[in-house]
């Protein structure tokens, strides 16, 4: 796509597409992007992605260099676009990892896909898990379950009895 192109794209944006493209310029990610707006950040994925489509489905990354381009052409403000910087020349040199500390993710934890109530059992105690059980503690756990569910039941209809009778 050549550049005329690539410009009457972002001059025909909707408002809210703008906006997405201008903090997605200052560094932001979708999900800060999101909160900022007060929106669902898969809100603000589509938005980005219904502009990458118009524009060829280029990277996210190819998208947000052009629209700073176009920004400056036209004198519009997108505050610290340093991230955006033409991408380096394919002659750069590659250095090895170093194979004492191989492929160390310091914020690993950030990815973490398990749910929140998932990561955290206070309930259990440490170092004891459903699936550390075996079949006889499993049956043990739901008989203890079904008798207390039962007890609750036998109360509340003594109660509802006791109810009936005093009036």
């Amino acid at each position: 796509m050549d550049h005329g192109a690539i410009h009457s794209v972002f001059a025909s944006l909707t408002e809210k597409q703008e906006e997405a493209l201008r903090l997605a310029c200052q560094h932001l990610t979708s999900k800060q992007i999101a909160q900022e707006l007060g929106v669902a950040p898969v809100t603000i994925d589509k938005r980005i992605d219904a502009v990458r489509a118009k524009l060829g489905h280029m990277s996210r990354v190819e998208v947000l260099r052009h629209y700073r381009a176009w920004a400056e052409a036209y004198d519009r403000t997108i505050d610290d676009p340093t991230i955006l910087a033409p991408p380096p020349s394919s002659a750069a040199s590659t250095t090895a990892q170093p194979q004492e500390r191989p492929f160390v993710f310091e914020d690993s934890l950030a990815f973490d896909a398990r749910a929140p109530w998932d990561r955290s059992s206070d309930w259990l105690q440490p170092r004891i898990r459903p699936s550390d059980l075996g079949i006889s503690g499993k049956l043990l756990l739901i008989a203890l379950g079904a008798v207390a569910i039962m007890a609750v039941a036998v109360l509340s209809m003594a109660f509802a009895n006791a109810l009936a009778t005093m009036l």
